[in-house]
């Protein structure tokens, strides 16, 4: 599985994940690095908060997945 998770500026400045079913969105694994990156950027503010940043994860399940991006800024 792969996904972006986004992330928004907490209360001391810093970014933060966003939480709730929002901050996330699975993708196609299938599709390369760079296009992914495209549809993370497509994807924020549709039918969900506009984020200040994203990075990309993989791995078998939300909880056993590794960064596979640094976080990108937005």
């Amino acid at each position: 599985m792969t996904y972006v998770q986004y992330y928004e500026r907490k209360l001391d400045g810093q970014l933060g994940e966003a939480c709730g079913d929002r901050g996330v969105v699975i993708l196609d694994g299938r599709n390369s690095v760079a296009t992914m990156k495209l549809d993370a950027r497509a994807f924020n503010g549709v039918r969900r908060p506009v984020y200040k940043a994203f990075a990309l994860f993989s791995g078998p399940s939300f909880t056993r997945s590794t960064a596979i991006t640094p976080i990108v800024p937005l």
